[in-house]
């Protein structure tokens, strides 16, 4: 019960985030410079991408990816993400995960000219993920 009214919060929040004007989006104090991408801590991303339908994308390489991931995402490598567009819900969030975060800005300005309209980039990727203490698998 706990875990959907937080999902629900972070619906709304996302929601009224994607129907502000255009521009440049931050949820803490990372700039980011692609119109409609946002930046989320480790921590703030958790309760959105632990929802049942979350859009979760790890975009690390393969091995990179079998020797430890954050929980609940699923593996499309940066260079083998503009061919598996269709795996993705266009008008859902999507959010993005690296080792640091330089590949998933990279996968959310792919995703964002691909008109994807919401995508979200965890800061420090999977490094401070794992460095929060926040769950991780094999």
């Amino acid at each position: 019960m706990r875990i959907r009214i937080i999902a629900l919060i972070a619906a709304a929040v996302l929601g009224v985030a994607a129907c502000q004007s255009a521009g440049t989006k931050k949820t803490d104090s990372a700039d980011v410079s692609k119109p409609g991408m946002t930046e989320m801590s480790p921590a703030e991303a958790r309760p959105a991408v632990e929802a049942a339908y979350s859009q979760f994308i790890d975009v690390r390489t393969p091995e990179e990816f079998a020797s430890g991931h954050a929980y609940r995402t699923k593996n499309i490598p940066l260079d083998e993400l503009t061919a598996n567009l269709d795996k993705l819900e266009k008008n859902e969030p999507v959010y993005l995960i690296c080792e640091s975060g330089t590949r998933s800005k990279k996968a959310a300005a792919i995703l964002q000219q691909a008109g994807f309209p919401n995508t979200v980039s965890v800061t420090g990727g999977t490094a401070a993920w794992k460095a929060a203490g926040l769950p991780m698998a094999k």
